[in-house]
């Protein structure tokens, strides 16, 4: 508990694995695995994160708090391997139990990828709902609207696109990485926009 509360992952780990392999009660074996999933995952070690989770789903009379930090291990650290096909089904049974910030992000994730399928429309209404419901939990908002603008863009609405990325940056200052991104997107953008622009004028010459 000690090492936990200090996120002191190296010296948990042993103790949490030595507890899984000596323990007598159920709830303690699971209580080892639910906190060795956590421990490697914190520590970048995903392929045993997800190995953890898959041990805690396997316990029978899971609540579902426990069900859903599990679910989420697998979506992350499938996310952070780059197997976005394992991270999509995680996702989906995480929004089925999840709640708070955890519902939020799978809400994000089944906008994000319907927006990778090509399913504008219907990833701007995930979205929509996203914003609607779980307004409070703004980085998940504010990354959501980068995927609304990509949408949107991919649409032929390009104005609504820009107006959407200039609003996350100006709206959103305090998370880099989504900044980032809008900014990206809404170089693109401005690059597209402008060869357009350009071949229009040389056409009218």
């Amino acid at each position: 508990e000690i090492y936990l509360k200090d996120s002191n992952w190296s010296k948990a780990i042993p103790v949490l694995k030595t507890l899984e392999a000596e323990a007598d009660y159920p709830q303690n074996v699971l209580y080892a695995q639910s906190n060795l999933m956590n421990a490697y995952y914190q520590t970048n070690d995903y392929s045993q994160a997800e190995t953890y989770a898959e041990k805690v789903l396997g316990n029978s009379n899971l609540d579902n708090k426990v069900k859903s930090d599990a679910k989420i291990i697998i979506a992350r650290s499938a996310i952070k391997t780059g197997n976005e096909a394992k991270a999509k089904t995680a996702y989906a049974d995480v929004e089925k139990i999840a709640t708070g910030s955890v519902a939020a992000e799978a809400l994000f994730y089944n906008g994000y990828f319907k927006n990778k399928e090509g399913r504008y429309e219907a990833s701007n209404t995930v979205i929509q709902r996203l914003a609607k419901d779980y307004s409070s939990y703004k980085y998940y908002s504010a990354k959501g609207l980068v995927v609304m603008a990509k949408n949107f863009y991919a649409l032929g609405d390009a104005f609504q696109a820009t107006y959407i990325l200039e609003s996350v940056i100006s709206n959103f200052p305090d998370f880099d990485d989504v900044v980032q991104e809008a900014r990206i997107e809404l170089n693109k953008i401005k690059a597209e926009e402008a060869k357009t622009n350009s071949s229009i004028e040389t056409d009218d010459n």
